[in-house]
């Protein structure tokens, strides 16, 4: 049958396995693993207290697979179409994608040297969260990089291509549980005599009580 949203799956990269261990996933090549949709802690882990007083940027790459053995994704897109965060943009971390700029379909994408590192690539087009009093405006917009223009590649069965994260915690972030951000996977797929068009909603998803305004000063 042709290609479904099932389909589409999204995976760690690197040696992470699982929400324990998601500050592996720093690119290089695909792991094993799949990202579960929606689990807290899925890609991103809790702020501390110390990164918020501070201020804290962290990168992830991960990969989004097409695992049907025959089907094609024809002019795929990615984009962020919701979040919930904090009420006050100056209190509220934010959070950018942008696709690797490596060759789309490649084994590998680029690599951060740690979680704080940006990683080895350039050309990178990132797309950030509107400000929370407003409307996502990305809906239905391709990410395009210099070497990859989606909206306009076939990705072929089997195939995958990587997707960068950027959460930037501004200094003396305000407290908030159940973070979240929404992204689609918008593809076509052949399904003789017509095109059929297949949308793939991944909720990256952190929640915990870690995230704190200040550190606590003992007298």
């Amino acid at each position: 049958m042709p290609l479904s949203s099932l389909d589409i799956v999204f995976y760690y990269s690197d040696g992470a396995t699982g929400p324990s261990n998601n500050t592996l996933s720093l690119g290089g090549t695909i792991s094993a693993s799949t990202i579960t949709d929606a689990l807290a802690n899925n890609i991103y882990d809790d702020v501390t207290g110390d990164e918020s007083s501070a201020g804290d940027t962290e990168y992830r790459g991960i990969y989004v697979k097409d695992t049907n053995a025959t089907y094609t994704m024809i002019n795929t897109k990615i984009w962020i179409t919701g979040y919930t965060r904090h009420a006050t943009g100056t209190l509220a971390d934010t959070i950018s994608m942008g696709c690797s700029t490596f060759i789309l379909g490649a084994n590998t994408m680029g690599v951060c040297a740690n979680e704080s590192s940006s990683m080895n690539e350039t050309g990178i087009v990132w797309v950030t969260e509107g400000a929370p009093s407003n409307t996502i405006g990305f809906s239905n917009t391709s990410i395009a990089t210099t070497t990859s223009p989606f909206g306009a590649t076939t990705l072929a069965a089997g195939s995958y291509f990587g997707v960068w994260f950027k959460r930037i915690v501004p200094a003396g972030a305000g407290a908030y549980s159940n973070r979240s951000v929404t992204i689609q996977v918008q593809c076509e797929t052949t399904a003789s005599p017509y095109t059929q068009t297949i949308t793939k909603e991944f909720k990256v998803e952190w929640s915990g009580n870690n995230f704190y305004v200040c550190p606590i000063k003992l007298l």
